[in-house]
């Protein structure tokens, strides 16, 4: 597969080849796709560059470390003739500069020839959804500056793109364009152009460095939230700015604040799970992105009930597209709610925001929208009256399984038949519990003592009734589910890990649940399979099959990660860190897909984790896993309120002997911690920051440890 480079601002991205072409890839395999993409609608199909006639060929090719700009040097007839070819996406426009550098001694002239073509395909046909009409398409035009291509949708909209370049345009044929730049000896010459959905004044060297200058601003007031991580391993912190570049690529500012969209190419749109699981994971190191998450699912929280949006009061959503098909009502997405697990989720992370910054005027202002969550809980989630949340797709249209394994063969029996009627997922009781746990304690900030006493009972009674149903001695773990029969789905998954998570496991329970995750048949080498090796359904590889039974997802096995943790084993947490870093090594950019193929590591031949096709690259919640890994090896813990930071029972991995911490914000104040590992274990030393931060360390021996994981399992 031809490697591909991505670039994105807000809702727009863009993803060319090496000589930053562009071939409206996907028409025959749906598992690629290329263009420049804008609110699910691709305006440019076709962007390929010709040099003197023949096709632009690229001799290297870089994309800057803030993964903002792109860069290539395209072949010429002499090694002292440069041609540079520039592109970034700024403000829904893709921004290009052609240079040419003349290194000779006499004058050189290049000849250019464009090929456009703008299909305005909505992105789930690019996916490979078929569709009985479209829209209609003017034939390009030819404008004062450049070309317009425009098409009319069934949704009466009509979405343009607009070429426009510096120099005048002579046009050969529709869509096709050439231009000559001539150099003096010695000199340079560029063609900057801009497209997009809007017309454009003319364009300059100024316009173009600009634009290029807010960019990289942007980009670095998103990395300039986080927490700066550094290690004494350069290859491991090559990684961490990688997922941290990332992580700022796919945040788009909304009204609400900064929000992660979930993936490119499939998933450049605001998912609720994936950004709720993100915000878990960036929480301690960049508290503003989960504040802008629980403020956009706010605004978007279902209001009425509809079969076909899968909506009900209460109840946040899934997923939102803003392409035609949504528009036209083909999809549901406009937003679809179809989920079980988000608004619990929602709860649960936004009491782990108050904790991590004791903002509580914020959890003030959303305290009407978590209440109207628990209603749905306890009312539309709970089909049956059980205690348990099920779900059930309300159109034949939406998803058959509505948990994070969304896939249609995800969830099923031990004799690989797939569960029926309304599902209980284990993991989605795991998050309504610690929902519960978190309403009361946001409740009890907000002085509603009542109604917090009430939703810790509730926790408790859940956490009890969930162990006696779905806990199996054979298994030596939880079912996956409950089908609509209430029959256990008796097979080992990964799920049982968010269990961990959530802290429904009883502390007695623990190490058994996070062994079973650990065992041969679960654990790779490079990750946790979301399947395990024994069950009927087993398929690490193949797709669509394979998709959630068998695969590794990065931020499944993370979570796993930060589940053993929160039960004191971050010694395992660490060897799931060095697990994740080995396979991420394998990949270009060391950027991990959002998932991977589950076959065994075969460690002395140092056999690479199997590519899996339709895998985003990247996804946020697979770069910011790392972030979550790191924090769950360094038992770390921040209380907001109390301006309190907690080490316990930190780990580090053999090739890792320093990290450090820079500028970890804890209100108006900071700290930077520094730890080295020796035989003993792992130092802390508190190398700078506000002192009014209180830095508590607890070790295994401390009889306050304890009772600390006591207080946890509660």
């Amino acid at each position: 597969m031809t490697t591909q480079f991505v670039l994105k601002h807000n809702d727009a991205f863009a993803i060319v080849d090496p000589a930053g072409n562009m071939h409206a890839r996907n028409e025959i395999d749906h598992n690629i796709a290329d263009g420049l993409i804008c609110r699910d609608t691709r305006l440019l199909s076709r962007n390929t560059l010709t040099v003197n006639g023949q096709p632009a060929d690229a001799v290297n090719t870089l994309l800057s470390k803030d993964n903002t700009v792109f860069e290539t040097r395209l072949k010429t007839p002499d090694e002292n003739l440069e041609l540079w070819r520039t592109l970034f996406v700024w403000q829904d426009h893709l921004y290009e500069e052609i240079a040419l550098v003349n290194r000779t001694a006499d004058d050189q002239e290049i000849a250019l020839g464009y090929d456009f073509a703008a299909d305005f395909k909505d992105l789930f046909e690019l996916r490979g959804a078929k569709r009985k009409n479209g829209g209609t398409h003017t034939p390009a035009e030819d404008t004062e500056n450049g070309l317009h291509f425009s098409y009319t949708g069934r949704d009466q909209q009509t979405r343009d793109t607009f070429i426009a370049f510096s120099k005048p345009v002579q046009t050969e044929a529709a869509g096709k364009t050439v231009f000559t730049l001539a150099a003096e000896a010695g000199s340079t010459v560029c063609l900057y152009s801009r497209i997009g959905p809007t017309d454009t004044q003319d364009l300059d060297v100024k316009i173009f460095e600009h634009a290029k200058a807010d960019a990289g601003a942007h980009m670095q007031e998103q990395l300039n939230r986080r927490a700066e991580i550094e290690s004494s391993n350069p290859e491991f912190d090559i990684w961490v700015h990688q997922n941290a570049v990332d992580i700022a690529l796919l945040t788009t500012e909304t009204e609400q604040g900064p929000y992660p969209y979930a993936g490119i190419p499939w998933y450049s749109a605001a998912f609720g799970r994936d950004a709720l699981i993100t915000g878990f994971q960036t929480l301690w190191q960049d508290p503003d992105l989960s504040k802008g998450i629980l403020g956009y699912l706010a605004h978007h929280q279902a209001t009425d009930t509809n079969a076909f949006h899968d909506s009900a009061p209460g109840k946040i959503m899934h997923e939102l597209r803003l392409g035609e098909m949504a528009a036209c009502g083909e999809i549901p997405h406009t937003p679809y709610y179809g989920t079980a697990d988000a608004t619990p989720l929602f709860v649960f992370l936004a009491g782990a925001y108050l904790e991590r910054t004791g903002d509580v005027a914020f959890i003030k202002t959303l305290w009407p929208h978590i209440e109207r969550a628990l209603d749905w809980i306890d009312n539309h989630g709970d089909k049956d009256g059980d205690g348990f949340v099920e779900y059930q797709r309300g159109a034949e249209s939406g998803l058959g399984n509505q948990g994070w394994k969304d896939s249609q063969d995800s969830i099923s029996h031990a004799d690989g038949a797939l569960a029926e009627g309304a599902i209980a997922l284990c993991e989605v009781q795991g998050y309504v519990y610690a929902a519960k746990k978190a309403a009361g304690d946001m409740a009890r900030s907000l002085k509603l003592t009542t109604k917090a006493d009430a939703l810790y009972k509730q926790a408790k009674d859940l956490k009890e009734k969930f162990n006696q149903v779905f806990w199996s001695d054979d298994l030596g773990t939880y079912a996956l589910a409950l089908d609509g029969n209430k029959k256990p789905c008796l097979v080992s998954s990964s799920n049982t890990g968010h269990l961990l998570f959530s802290g429904i496991v009883p502390d007695d329970r623990a190490a058994q649940v996070a062994d079973r995750l650990m065992a041969d048949d679960m654990f790779t080498g490079y990750g946790i399979r979301t399947l395990s090796a024994h069950e009927k359904r087993y398929e690490p590889v193949k797709n669509p099959e394979g998709y959630h039974n068998g695969t590794v997802w990065t931020h499944d096995t993370a979570i796993c990660a930060a589940g053993m943790a929160r039960y004191g084993m971050e010694d395992k947490a660490s060897k799931l860190l060095s697990a994740l870093f080995d396979a991420a090594k394998h990949f270009p950019q060391q950027r991990l897909p959002e998932l991977f193929g589950g076959l065994t590591r075969d460690v002395q031949n140092n056999t690479p984790p199997a590519p899996y096709p339709v895998a985003c690259n990247p996804q946020a919640w697979a770069s910011a896993s790392e972030t979550l890994l790191v924090q769950s090896m360094l038992g770390l813990k921040i209380d907001g309120h109390k301006k309190q930071v907690t080490i316990e029972n930190p780990r580090l991995p053999v090739w890792l002997t320093e990290l450090t911490l820079h500028g970890l914000q804890i209100g108006d104040s900071s700290i930077s911690l520094r730890f080295q590992r020796h035989d003993e274990g792992v130092d802390i030393t508190h190398i700078g920051g506000s002192p009014d931060i209180d830095l508590h360390i607890i070790r295994p021996t401390d009889t306050v440890a304890k009772a600390l994981k006591k207080h946890k399992s509660m």
